[in-house]
């Protein structure tokens, strides 16, 4: 019979046992070929890129590392370092503890050495922009006058995933010391090109901190989670962002637009926003104040819009507008079972048609609150930050007591009384000499105040007040 071996055990044994073995020895192969070459791949491109750029990139020791990104063949490079310069003094860009490079099994045994994916780990990666406007990294990759373009042959990249973790990234610029840090905790980036086009799908979470001149600001330990799409054209160099999430502490967030990256990195972008509850504007405060915020127990429908449009480059500032409120709101302090009702803004911000602090505006406009027994009115708006503008309006009618312990007021006791309040205040504020606003009150400004019946008991105090009523005017 002409095929009478298919019908033999010994046959499908040998066949069972080659088709289990034959992949591993492909598995064996690449595994070799990985290990005899790391060195050489690595000092090789090394070579390359020391001697076509003026920058300067060291490294470690070198391991095979076969199953850490499997089924990528990675080599795993310790110490990582990249200088500005070749100069003994030169500082340092970036400096990480381990980099993984993933090859594709198959390009290994055709001997093609294409790298695949890349993991950065533990380290950090200074951006800076120095004063007389180049920066550090774009230094690093310049050609040297002499360089021999053509001398040696890099080894391909087409990265199709990255992964960074545990990453400290710095972009100083040194002209105004403004210090933007981003701590990655990880990020991860599946990456795709089709006919001049990379497509990219982005998920990360990191911590934002802006430094200015050598001092926190308010942005301070805000974490973030970006989950995206992106598309980037490499003709027009215009990044378009697919309607992607963001979240900003417990606030959520969603972001989409574009980013044109070849002249002046000109933004179209576009936040929105609504959540039934504060935590959209609870995201936003100081980060002292946020457990405060975080014990009141908060519903209504808030919502939040903002748009920045414009170029970036050269100290440019996009424009900025920026709309926020809530209506149908309340706020309680569940531990003493207080409560604020009614509550509802509208509030606006803008950097203005300057894009600068002399144009820039702020307003919380119809500002209301009912309280158990009172309310509370009132608007403010905020023009010129070099030389505010200030006109504020405040109506509000409420009980002491319910005021303490809704704030939790610890340093005062058995606080009792009524207190009105009606006030208008219209000036500009010089910020060189702030006290010149009170101390020469014009027709702007009136108020007047009500006390009735004020008990108040605090060690702060030599005495305790007792029936006390107070009308001022002014």
């Amino acid at each position: 019979m002409k095929f009478s071996f298919l019908n033999r055990k010994k046959f499908w044994n040998r066949f069972a046992l080659f088709a289990l073995v034959f992949p591993l020895l492909l598995f064996g192969l690449a595994l070799i070929t990985v290990f005899v070459k790391q060195a050489e791949l690595i000092q090789a491109e090394l070579k390359a890129m020391n001697k076509t750029h003026k920058g300067l990139i060291v490294v470690g020791i070198t391991h095979l590392a076969p199953f850490e990104n499997f089924p990528y063949m990675s080599i795993k490079v310790d110490d990582v370092r990249i200088y500005e310069s070749k100069e003994t003094e030169a500082d340092v860009i970036l400096d990480v503890a381990d980099i993984y490079i993933g090859f594709d099994i198959r390009d290994i045994i055709s001997g093609n050495f294409d790298i695949q994916k890349l993991v950065v780990e533990d380290g950090f990666f200074n951006f800076v922009k120095h004063s007389d406007g180049s920066i550090n990294l774009q230094n690093a990759l310049a050609k040297p006058e002499d360089a021999d373009l053509e001398e040696e042959e890099p080894i391909h990249i087409h990265l199709q995933k990255v992964e960074l973790k545990s990453l400290n990234i710095h972009k100083l610029n040194e002209e105004n010391m403004l210090d933007v840090e981003a701590f990655i905790f990880w990020a991860k980036g599946g990456f795709k090109t089709t006919q001049g086009e990379i497509a990219a799908h982005i998920d990360t979470e990191f911590e934002l901190n802006i430094i200015d001149n050598l001092d926190t600001t308010y942005i301070k330990h805000k974490h973030f989670e970006f989950h995206t799409d992106v598309v980037f054209n490499e003709v027009t160099g215009l990044m378009s962002i697919a309607p992607s999430g963001i979240t900003m502490e417990h606030g959520d967030f969603k972001l989409k637009g574009s980013i044109e990256t070849k002249n002046e990195m000109s933004l179209n972008l576009e936040v929105n926003g609504e959540k039934p509850n504060f935590d959209m504007l609870i995201a936003f405060a100081p980060e002292n104040l946020i457990p405060v915020l975080k014990r009141y127990e908060n519903a209504g429908n808030i919502y939040f819009h903002a748009y920045a449009v414009g170029p970036t480059t050269n100290g440019q500032t996009p424009f900025i507008d920026a709309k926020f409120g809530a209506t149908q709101a309340y706020m309680e302090n569940t531990g003493v079972r207080r409560r604020v009702d009614e509550l509802g803004f509208e509030g606006h911000f803008t950097n203005g048609e300057k894009k600068s602090l002399e144009s820039m505006e702020f307003s919380i406009l119809d500002f209301t609150a009912r309280l158990e027994k009172g309310e509370f009115v009132g608007s403010v708006i905020v023009k010129n930050f070099e030389n505010p503008e200030i006109d504020m309006e405040l109506s509000a009618d409420f009980n002491l007591d319910f005021l303490a312990e809704f704030f939790n007021l610890k340093d005062i006791e058995n606080v009792s009384g009524k207190v009105k309040l009606d006030m208008h205040f219209h000036d500009i504020i010089d910020l060189d000499h702030p006290e010149k606003a009170l101390s020469q009150l014009n027709q702007a400004y009136s108020t007047e105040l009500k006390v009735q019946n004020l008990h108040v008991e605090s060690d702060a105090l030599p005495a305790n007040i007792d029936d006390l009523d107070l009308h001022l005017r002014m």
